[in-house]
């Protein structure tokens, strides 16, 4: 059973992780032509601190915060049959398109009000909160969209289908690529910079729309239907969905903690939100592809053999999921703190992003960077500890934790600029993190001593060090050399030792291929 679990996890994660990889890279690209158009400065920060509250919402809302809380109970009306199941995706698209149309609604009339929260710094800079508030409210129609094929998602990945919806975020992507790559091409030169950002955002809100749609035939395979409930007669799903409503919070803890350093950010010099937007993408890509992609492969199971009482089948569901997560974050963590200046120059530093700017995103990803393995575990026992059932742990250490960031940012901040407020939101995941182990000890027994955690300690500390020494002996090099050169090699050793240790459960990630 374990071996087929295994297996199972091994070959999902290959397919989706490959997905998600085709999705990053076009995330890189967007973000590098963005800062590339508009620099690191004051626009660049509008539209990313209105972006990071319209994200907060979707992220909390949507995306694998409402797989947590759907596939669980989806997997409960299945085992009733199908035309139980039907009823309560109708139920539960009722609940949530509804629920995000008036939520999208209260974003545009309330936007000048929710960006003075999140960015309450702009208020000394003539036009910034008026600028970022404009560009909340042409977003937020994004909520509505991309809310909707988060349910679709679910309801696919509860039927075991992951590779299209690890796919359809790529739309937002390519939307905003192809705006910027016209502005590139002289189209809209009537357009001062102000009108361009703004273009920009109606794409990105536009993309959600098509994101659905290219979802909807793969749903309606699965046999169902964009029919609404009669809320006089069915609206089943809206009471559970909104009794599991914190786990939406909780696995929104990464967005929450950036928008908490978001708020901090806006009293720092110009740029220093656009720093903490890109170096968080950097970190969300080993986060993404693997740890995400684990907890997502994970969690129907995972529920599914809660929902029949299977205790030991659940632990071994989630042991593959949890070494996974931590055989890729541990070493990504080492290697993205020690590469953190050629990677952010590679990737940044072109058009009217400026040196100074590389380095300051390269201290932000740095301090983050050491958080990594942290939100790997995290994101996984959340969705375990959801799968169980249980709500209450999950929500009061994601609160926790949230509130030691809070905490923890200004006195860091003073020091250490935009890295004191990555390093607080690392200190406060690794809290949450041992938190989290012990819950999943208590509730589950399952043990953390159980996974591989030393020998790829060791690896991973080695290819660390070949990282630095190839980044100080390259230093002189084009950024994109030493990139190139560093990262690949560290990988490289980081998995021959874990040949040379035996450590079996790198199979996990590498297919069993070596």
């Amino acid at each position: 059973m374990v071996e087929n679990a295994n297996s199972s996890l091994c070959r999902g994660l290959s397919g989706i992780a490959g997905a998600g990889l085709a999705a990053k890279l076009l995330g890189y690209a967007r973000d590098a032509l963005l800062v590339a158009f508009f620099g690191g400065g004051v626009l660049a920060d509008a539209y990313y601190a209105a972006f990071r509250l319209v994200n907060i919402f979707r992220r909390t809302v949507g995306e694998g915060a409402l797989n947590a809380v759907f596939i669980p109970l989806l997997e409960k009306e299945k085992l009733r049959g199908p035309a139980a199941a039907r009823a309560f995706f109708a139920s539960a698209w009722t609940v949530i398109f509804c629920g995000s149309a008036m939520l999208c609604a209260a974003g545009i009339i309330f936007s000048r009000q929710l960006v003075t929260l999140a960015a309450w710094g702009f208020k000394d800079v003539p036009g910034q909160l008026a600028l970022t508030a404009l560009l909340a409210a042409i977003l937020m129609p994004h909520l509505l969209f991309v809310n909707t094929a988060a349910l679709f998602t679910a309801a696919l990945n509860s039927a075991r289908k992951f590779l299209l919806p690890a796919l359809a975020p790529a739309l937002f992507s390519i939307c905003v690529i192809g705006v910027l790559l016209f502005f590139h091409a002289g189209f809209f030169s009537g357009l001062d910079a102000r009108g361009k950002i703004m273009l920009v955002a109606a794409a990105a809100a536009a993309s959600g729309l098509l994101q659905a749609l290219a979802l909807l035939p793969s749903l309606r395979r699965e046999g169902y239907s964009l029919e609404f409930a009669n809320p006089l007669k069915n609206l089943g799903a809206a009471p559970a969905l909104l009794a599991a409503a914190p786990a939406a919070i909780t696995l929104a803890q990464d967005q929450l903690s950036l928008l908490i350093n978001t708020a901090y950010a806006s009293f720092l010099a110009p740029g220093s939100i656009t720093a903490i937007y890109n170096s968080a993408r950097l970190v969300q890509f080993p986060v993404s592809l693997f740890a995400a992609a684990a907890a997502t492969l994970a969690l129907p199971e995972l529920a599914a053999r809660a929902a029949v009482g299977d205790a030991q089948g659940f632990r071994d569901r989630l042991k593959p999921a949890l070494a996974a997560a931590w055989l890729i974050m541990l070493p990504a963590a080492l290697g993205l703190a020690i590469t953190a200046l050629p990677v952010c120059r590679a990737l940044f530093e072109h058009g009217n992003f400026s040196a100074q700017q590389s380095a300051v995103t390269a201290r932000a990803l740095a301090w983050l960077a050491l958080g990594l393995p942290a939100y790997g575990i995290n994101k996984v026992a959340a969705a375990a500890l959801y799968a169980m059932g249980r709500q209450k742990a999950p929500i009061t250490i994601t609160s926790a934790q949230l509130l030691l960031n809070a905490l923890l940012a200004l006195p860091l901040m003073s020091p250490m600029g935009v890295g004191g407020l990555m390093l607080a939101t690392s200190l406060s995941s690794w809290a949450a993190a041992l938190a989290f182990l012990h819950t999943l000890k208590r509730q589950a027994g399952f043990s953390p001593l159980s996974l591989p955690l030393f020998r790829p300690a060791v690896a991973a500390a080695v290819s660390g060090l070949a990282a630095l020494g190839l980044r100080e002996m390259l230093a002189p090099a084009d950024p994109l050399a030493v990139t190139a050169a560093a990262v690949p090699a560290a990988v490289i050793i980081y998995f021959l030792i874990l040949i040379a240790l035996k450590v079996e459960e790198r199979a996990l990630i590498t297919g069993g291929k070596f």
